[in-house]
């Protein structure tokens, strides 16, 4: 018998995964490419379909609607660019986490997530994916920052960690969603001195301590 003969037969190559995997990629690339020319009501799954040469059965097995694939292609592109990055302290952290956010979110980018977020009041799979894909998991980052920095006494043990997380991000998204000024690097900077002066004055009554002393009418 050959050598040849003796050795095992190559192993069939497994096409199905890496075809699963381009043709996702490919349905993304196209539905980003055709929200952020022509707005999200532009990539429609006929349209997105087309570009990506995926046919629409295909797409219909992964997501309901061109919407969610838009705000799927949106997440998979802008993720990396806003991952929580740890300073030495909690404000180095929160700045340079909403400098990254303001900086992504600059240009075609902001203008997606405008037309995203309108879109979400009228589309409960959609909403549905910003509060579980978007909101859920930034916030849950949020307060791991938070916990942390309370257990180095950097912040307030009684701090409201959703007011505080609002305070920060609203602002931010605030200017975003109405864009009557910029998020400047200085913008974020003087915000977050300001909201952390409440939240590290040891020294201040809450809200609450307040009104049972009879100061607040």
């Amino acid at each position: 018998m050959s050598k040849h003969q003796d050795s095992p037969p190559p192993a069939e190559p497994t096409l199905g995964r890496p075809r699963s995997a381009d043709a996702t990629e490919a349905v993304r690339a196209a539905a980003l490419t055709l929200a952020c020319d022509g707005g999200i009501g532009h990539a429609t799954l006929g349209r997105i379909s087309e570009h990506s040469g995926v046919a629409k059965t295909t797409i219909y097995r992964r997501w309901p609607n061109a919407a969610a694939i838009v705000m799927d292609a949106f997440l998979e592109d802008i993720t990396p660019l806003i991952r929580y990055r740890r300073k030495p302290d909690v404000r180095a952290t929160f700045t340079t986490v909403l400098k990254e956010l303001a900086h992504a979110l600059r240009g075609p980018r902001g203008d997606l997530l405008r037309h995203l977020l309108g879109a979400a009041q009228s589309d409960t799979d959609l909403q549905k994916a910003f509060l579980e894909l978007w909101i859920g998991p930034r916030r849950a980052q949020a307060k791991e920052v938070i916990a942390e920095a309370k257990a180095r006494g950097e912040l307030r043990e009684d701090l409201d960690e959703e007011v505080f997380i609002d305070t920060l991000f609203g602002a931010v998204y605030y200017r975003l969603l109405i864009p009557y000024a910029q998020v400047t690097d200085r913008y974020v900077e003087a915000l977050v001195d300001q909201v952390l002066a409440g939240a590290t004055a040891r020294d201040r009554q809450t809200a609450s301590e307040r009104a049972s002393n009879g100061e607040e009418k």
